[in-house]
This record gives C-alpha cells, structure tokens and sequence, in this order.
C-alpha cells in the first residue's frame, strides 16, 4: 500500500506524550495476574489463532504476550524503545529455544517503518495510550497488517462526557458557568491528565474507520489505582492498597454488570480486523 501525503503528514504530528501512568502496575506480576489474567488469557488464546507473523509493540507487559506467542512458534517483531527490555525478552526467548523468531527494535513505534501488509497480527497493550494521536497510530498499523490481519488494543480511556453534558445544559444558566467550570478543572493536575484521555465511545468509533471492531470490553474503574498505589507507594498506603485490591475488583465488577454503568469503565480493550470489501475505502 503507498503511503500518502496526508498519513505522511498525520504521522509527522504524533509523538509520546505520557509515560505508563496507572500502567505501571504492570511491572509488578501479581499484580498484572490480578488486574489483567483474564485479559491477557483472552488475548493470548485470540492472537495464537492462525497468527504467524506477529507485530507487538511496547513490553509494559515485561514481555508475556511476546514470549507466548514465540512459544507458539509465531514469529514476533518487538518495537520498544526501552533496550533492557528488549535484552530481557531476547533472554527469555533464547532460553525458551525460540528466540530465533523475535526480532527486536530499541525504537519508538512512530519512528519505525515496516512493510505494508508485512504482519497479520498486531497488539498494543499498554502502548497505545502513551501517544497524542491514538488513531494515527491504528491507521500505520493498518497498513502494516495483511488485508484480514488482526489487531488488538487495550487502553486507558475517560468516560464519554457527551450524555453528561447534554444532561447539565437543560440546567437553567449552564451554559453560561459550564464553560468557565470546564476551563478551572483542566487547571488541576489529576482532573487534567484524566480529562486528556481518549474518549471512550469517539476512540470506538474512530477505529471503526480503519478497522472492522469485532468485540469491545470495558472494565475497571478504580482497580488499577489501586493497584498502581499498592506498587508505587511504601509503607501504610501501599499496603492498605494491596490489601484493599481484590474488594476493589469485586466492587468494579459489580459495578459494570449494569449495563447504564458501564460509561465508567476506566480500560476499553477491542478487536479487530482489517478486512477488504467491495465498495469500502479504508481511510489511511
């Protein structure tokens, strides 16, 4: 597929913006088993089907999802821009007898160039995220992915705000003190950061642009502050975090069982396809 002026350009705007933030739970094992096992079971069940060649980009995983897919005899390209991570996966996979199928990349993603239609997997874990323009970076994959490649992303997103602002403005006079509301909340740091996260239902909708969304889940609300609490904090409020954590993930799920809740989802994991059909024009 040949590249056009305007991804060319989309592409030269998109940098990283953000570190792992809540994500860095992530480094701690247990605490991925508990936050994220079904998911990555999921996923790992999912991206072994049929794959073999495999574009995994970011190791905030430490690198499970690589190695099981090395392990399943898919041959794996890594893009992290973190060379110890890299060094440990290819440890890992030598170990494992399979490091002969991971080719490893010390880059940011955005600087990294494949082949179009060179992939026929592609997963973003916790990457996604990190960048200003998420979407940019689902349309590079796209065109790196063969047509019917799959992709899957797992990402920290905001609760649509659309419904909740439509509600507030048939309060008399919101319209005048929303705006001005808006404007102090985004002078405070953590409202800040929260409010510069995807949209969740606008980020669904705008994959489904370059790609066929085959399934969508949202969960967590605020297991993953927790978890990132019990891994960042020492002392009283770590462990009261950790011990606070699997109350808190019974909480969520019980939460999101109702179907009017399930907004407040913190995390949007969804699937894909890239699929060529007659009559439809992929925006890349």
């Amino acid at each position: 597929m040949v590249r056009t002026m305007r991804s060319i350009e989309e592409e030269a705007r998109v940098h990283r913006v953000s570190g792992p933030g809540l994500d860095a739970f992530l480094e701690d094992v247990a605490l991925t088993d508990a936050l994220e096992g079904e998911t990555l079971a999921q996923v790992l069940a999912w991206a072994k089907d049929g794959a073999r060649r495999a574009l995994v980009v970011g190791l905030e995983d430490k690198g499970r999802i690589a190695l099981d897919l090395l392990k399943a005899n898919v041959f794996v390209t890594v893009v992290e821009p973190d060379g110890a991570r890299l060094a440990a996966l290819q440890t890992l996979a030598d170990e494992a007898r399979c490091g002969i199928r991971l080719n490893g990349y010390a880059s940011d993603y955005m600087k990294r160039e494949f082949a179009s239609g060179g992939f026929d997997l592609a997963i973003f874990f916790s990457a996604l995220g990190r960048y200003n323009e998420p979407v940019i970076l689902l349309k590079k994959a796209a065109r790196e992915l063969r047509a019917g490649g799959r992709i899957f992303v797992r990402i920290r997103v905001r609760p649509p705000t659309g419904a909740l602002t439509k509600a507030l403005l048939k309060i008399p006079g919101a319209d005048k003190v929303l705006p001005r509301a808006s404007d102090l909340l985004a002078r405070v740091p953590g409202v800040a950061s929260l409010l510069a996260l995807p949209d969740a239902d606008a980020l669904v909708a705008e994959a489904g642009e370059v790609f066929k969304v085959e399934r969508v889940e949202r969960y967590h609300v605020l297991a993953p502050l927790v978890g990132w609490l019990s891994a960042a904090k020492t002392g009283v409020i770590g462990r009261a975090a950790a011990k606070a954590l699997p109350l808190v993930l019974k909480a969520d799920a019980a939460i999101l069982k109702s179907g009017a809740l399930k907004p407040l989802a913190s995390y949007l994991a969804f699937y894909g396809a890239k699929e060529l059909q007659l009559g439809r024009t992929f925006r890349l």
